[in-house]
């Protein structure tokens, strides 16, 4: 988990059906730390998108012939 600070206490709105899909995997105690984790890994997944089009709009798009080697390397990363 991220140790990103002191915890403060804010108020989401959720879907119903996702706060009891959540609750039925995690548990109740365990809801605000899976709902942090996910917040995290989404933050880092915008912070990744950020820097993916700064790089572009700096270096250009990464050649086709890259992507297909790099796919070539992991086939199972799709």
């Amino acid at each position: 988990m991220y140790s990103l600070g002191r915890a403060r206490k804010v108020s989401v709105s959720l879907p119903e059906g996702l706060t009891t899909a959540v609750q039925r995997r995690v548990g109740k105690g365990e809801f605000s730390r899976y709902v942090t984790e996910a917040v995290a890994r989404q933050l880092e997944l915008d912070l990744l998108a950020e820097l993916s089009e700064l790089l572009e709009a700096e270096h250009g798009p990464v050649p086709e012939e890259y992507v297909t080697e790099a796919g070539d390397a992991w086939p199972d990363g799709e």
